[in-house]
């Protein structure tokens, strides 16, 4: 690492705050000469922003990132980190193919554009999204930029249960770094680790009425509905979508209780994801816009382990 100093991440596509909430966690812990911050969030969601500012004290900036002059988020004086993880619902639509005129992928065709142009680009990138954007156009546009201006890369699919954490939410991360010979990738623990917890360790004591499930819907969808034994210790949730409790079907699991099936609250998936205990919502928010955003948010242990394999390469 050779000297003390910082870096400097640039989140767009920020959402509620997935990445804070890991340099958050990872500035607690990590042992080194270097300290991450957080320079600049940017995401269009008002309320997403609301969310982060509450939690980071950081003002998301609510503009398209397409309407955005890229150059001030390269820092000269810190070694710079942009983080993106852009729409992935372009990507993971089952049979079709929308990306290319889809208008939520404006702003990753932005950000390649500006790497490929720009004479000042940023020290490391690292994306996050569904498996199918690494085959997409737009996944090997960038990926084929980065090479021409002298990036080393990593990528490759990630899922917590990897980490001993029950709960499958496979993604694909690039790791780009300049200045070195070669990025080595994040290190994942050996298979068979076990569960850091178990899902009934960080189920809520008293769950709301409303979560339960009334039992005709059950009957109606029981057969296609993932649904998990919270006391059952190999148990693992099923990845949280920003469906949940919208749609009944591929959105996330359900909890097999005494009562009924339930859905999980909001912050028993914040708790999944790896959100900490001081991880709030403003108290308006409704369990439908809280489940939304984290549907859409990251693992943050997953991504702890991305931003520690950045510092150990420098």
């Amino acid at each position: 690492m050779g000297h003390r100093g910082r870096s400097v991440v640039i989140e767009f596509f920020c959402g509620l705050g997935g990445v804070a909430e890991a340099i958050r966690q990872s500035n607690t812990s990590y042992i080194g000469t270097t300290r991450l911050e957080v320079g600049s969030a940017i995401d269009i969601d008002r309320g997403c922003g609301e969310v982060y500012e509450h939690n980071f004290g950081v003002a998301v900036d609510q503009r398209t990132i397409e309407s955005l002059d890229l150059s001030p988020f390269v820092s000269d004086e810190n070694h710079s980190i942009w983080w993106l993880s852009p729409p992935c619902q372009p990507y993971c639509r089952r049979g079709r193919s929308d990306a290319l005129r889809d208008p939520r992928c404006e702003a990753i065709h932005s950000i390649t554009e500006f790497l490929s142009n720009s004479a000042v680009i940023p020290s490391s990138l690292t994306l996050e999204n569904v498996p199918e954007f690494a085959r997409s156009a737009d996944g090997q546009r960038l990926l084929s930029v980065l090479h021409q201006r002298g990036y080393a890369t990593w990528s490759g699919e990630l899922c917590p249960t990897q980490f001993g954490i029950p709960n499958r939410r496979l993604r694909y991360y690039l790791v780009a770094q300049r200045d070195v010979t070669q990025v080595e990738p994040p290190r994942v623990p050996p298979s068979g680790t076990k569960w850091q917890f178990s899902i009934a360790e960080i189920l809520d004591d008293d769950p709301a009425p409303e979560l339960f499930i009334d039992p005709s819907v059950t009957a109606a969808y029981r057969t296609a509905m993932d649904v998990i034994d919270p006391q059952d210790a190999a148990s693992r949730a099923a990845c949280f979508a920003s469906g949940y409790g919208k749609s009944i079907i591929r959105c996330g699991s359900y909890l097999q209780c005494k009562e009924g099936l339930r859905r999980f609250s909001p912050q028993e998936v914040a708790r999944l994801l790896g959100f900490s205990p001081e991880f709030a919502f403003p108290e308006h928010y409704s369990k439908r816009r809280r489940w939304k955003m984290l549907g859409n948010s990251v693992s943050v242990p997953v991504v702890r382990v991305v931003l520690a394999s950045l510092l150990d390469n420098r």
